[in-house]
């Protein structure tokens, strides 16, 4: 842990029954007024506890609304709601998280699996056929998401997820059999230095981007996150500078390189894969219209 735990806020636990509507209701202006939360995003997050504490689908919360709640449950829950006000990101409070509608188990090992990264996932699924025999390398896997994600999607792929931390591979492993997926495999690796003499027709990653005098980095929860797993030397170019450079040799002939970077970074990355020898460049909006990943093919 990269910053004190703070001690649990307490809060007022309703003492007469209470539904699951009236409670996601007051879990929500809870944490409206204790986080910088939008209202949208306190009512998603309420959704998840209950979810999770419940151990129920969305669907069951929406059918059953006037549900009373088990007092030993909403303990539970409300304890819930009290580390999630001490600034503790709700992924390492619930130890799961959802990425492309995937559920992965997720610690502070990990980077938490984030909206802006399904863009690869559908650059991806809408660039080749998904019962191709294709080869992709997942560098920099953390939590295994990306990978994980396109093996569900390519189930006649072959995936290779690296990672320096071994940590951040046992976390990966633990996805990859909770999913029962057969096509992949992993590697500990500093980016490429471990990866033998193979080639891929994808390589993608998810770097590290961000400068260390980035004022994002202040953010109260980014501190719970690994620290080197957000960081890159060079203000913020280091990581994805060593992938370009060196992912060509480790690309089959038409083989495409994606990666995600900082809402800043595009110009420079663009002409990064210029400088590398890749074509085809393709830079990609999210769902904020910020060019957040780019894509190449290798040069014939």
């Amino acid at each position: 842990m990269k910053i004190k735990e703070t001690k649990k806020h307490l809060i007022h636990i309703p003492v007469k029954p209470i539904t699951i509507q009236e409670l996601i209701l007051e879990i929500r202006k809870i944490l409206t007024e204790n986080l910088c939360l939008t209202l949208r995003e306190a009512g998603i997050e309420s959704r998840f506890i209950l979810e999770h504490a419940l151990k129920v689908s969305h669907q069951y919360l929406i059918s059953n609304y006037e549900q009373l709640i088990d007092a030993n449950k909403l303990k539970q829950i409300m304890e819930l709601v009290s580390d999630r006000i001490s600034n503790k990101p709700l992924a390492y409070i619930l130890k799961e998280w959802k990425f492309y509608d995937i559920e992965l188990y997720i610690d502070s090992n990990v980077l938490i699996p984030r909206q802006d990264t399904e863009l690869l996932i559908d650059l991806i699924i809408n660039k080749y056929n998904k019962y191709e025999e294709i080869d992709i390398l997942d560098l920099g896997t953390g939590s295994g998401a990306i990978g994980i994600a396109l093996g569900k999607n390519f189930q006649n792929a072959e995936i290779l997820l690296s990672d320096i931390s071994f940590k951040a591979l046992n976390i990966a492993n633990k996805n990859i059999l909770r999913h029962k997926l057969k096509n992949i495999s992993v590697i500990q690796s500093d980016w490429l230095a471990n990866i033998a003499n193979k080639k891929f027709d994808i390589i993608v990653s998810n770097p590290p981007y961000i400068d260390k005098s980035d004022p994002h980095l202040k953010n109260t929860e980014l501190l719970y996150e690994p620290q080197d797993a957000l960081i890159s030397e060079k203000e913020g170019y280091g990581d994805i500078l060593e992938i370009v450079r060196h992912s060509p040799r480790f690309l089959k002939q038409k083989g495409a390189l994606y990666i995600e970077h900082g809402y800043n970074q595009h110009e420079k990355i663009h002409q990064l894969f210029l400088d590398n020898d890749f074509i085809n460049i393709k830079q990609c909006e999210d769902l904020n219209g910020v060019i957040r990943a780019t894509s190449g093919n290798i040069k014939i």
